[in-house]
């Protein structure tokens, strides 16, 4: 059985994502439950004869909290060392942290220790899309929050989930909840397929004809490997350095997401270079792995290219028929595969 810890903050919809992964590995036939730590704090409440109100619950005395989470993680792990074990897979879903009255607070306690996961994961989302979602719950809906609160918050969940994994030294990735539920398949219960990053000049390519083309790239990518794709996650275009700098931090968190929670978590980086033109996102992702000594796989469909995109490389492709053509010889056994 696979044990995972799953984190996320409040909007980035990992519940609905974990559903529908479920309802992905039942149709293969893998057996998976998911405990959602919060729900059953709820219930339990419910059970002992307490009347909690969601919407003001984290103003809730923490020794509360903490007692009703660790009443749940206990009855968690009764269920893991009985019935369980015939499980393919259990995915225990927590908060790291919640931002409320403009403060962090902690969501977890040491009875986490007990557990001895094989794999953490965050789930993370574009800042608008999670704000709009809490702006539109009665619980939220007075706190003020703000891009930059929501990416800060995100942030610390990211980091701190990762700490754990590293230090219980297991694997741990951020999954846009944008990704495919292919996705979490494959790192769960496929751990030999290598995880690559698609790295493409996402600001010259925003016409629907353009994208549509780069998803089809993808998308056949994706039979071979368990792709990261930064389009999962809503991509910024230009940046204006004159005037109001409010929205820096977004432009920021996508630098820092892309290089350090994709790219780093990457075995391979494959770059997608649909014609001639500058990104210098592209070139510096590019160099980043290279420098890491990745494999930089580079597809190249223009003409002409800079000395040092043909420099910066472990392997130019000219056209996507030969790159494919390269990948069925090299991993002759994913061609046509779906991951069952």
């Amino acid at each position: 059985m696979k044990l995972i810890i799953a984190t996320g903050i409040s909007g980035c919809k990992r519940k609905e994502y974990l559903a529908k992964w479920e309802s992905y590995c039942e149709a293969r036939g893998k057996k998976v439950k998911i405990f959602n730590v919060g729900e059953l704090m709820f219930k339990h409440a419910y059970e002992i004869g307490l009347e909690l109100n969601g919407e003001n619950i984290l103003n809730a005395d923490p020794d509360l909290l903490h007692a009703l989470r660790s009443a749940v993680f206990k009855g968690i792990l009764a269920e893991i060392s009985g019935g369980l074990k015939d499980y393919d897979a259990v995915v225990i879903c927590i908060h790291g942290f919640f931002f409320w009255k403009k403060r962090f607070q902690r969501a977890y306690d040491r009875f986490l220790n007990q557990f001895s996961p094989d794999a953490f994961f965050t789930f993370v989302d574009d800042a608008p899309k999670m704000l709009k979602r809490l702006n539109e719950r009665p619980q939220w809906q007075n706190e003020g929050l703000t891009h930059a609160e929501i990416l800060s918050w995100q942030n610390v969940e990211v980091e701190v989930t990762s700490g754990w994994a590293e230090f219980a030294e297991k694997p741990f990735f951020a999954v846009a909840v944008g990704q495919p539920i292919s996705t979490l398949y494959k790192l769960i219960f496929h751990p030999e397929i290598e995880p690559v990053y698609i790295a493409m000049p996402i600001s010259h390519f925003r016409e629907p004809a353009d994208r549509a083309k780069i998803d089809r790239f993808i998308e056949r990518l994706d039979g071979y490997f368990t792709v990261f794709n930064p389009l999962s996650v809503e991509a910024v275009g230009a940046v204006s350095v004159r005037g109001d700098r409010s929205n820096w931090a977004i432009y920021h968190h996508t630098v820092h997401r892309d290089l350090y929670w994709f790219v780093r978590k990457s075995k391979k980086i494959i770059v997608l270079w649909p014609k001639t033109v500058a990104s210098p996102g592209v070139t510096h992702e590019t160099h980043e792995s290279f420098a890491k000594t990745k494999d930089v796989w580079v597809v190249y469909l223009g003409e002409e290219a800079s000395p040092f995109i043909v420099y910066f490389n472990t392997n130019l492709f000219t056209s996507e028929e030969e790159f494919f053509s390269f990948l069925d010889e090299k991993y002759p056994e994913r061609k046509n595969s779906n991951w069952d």
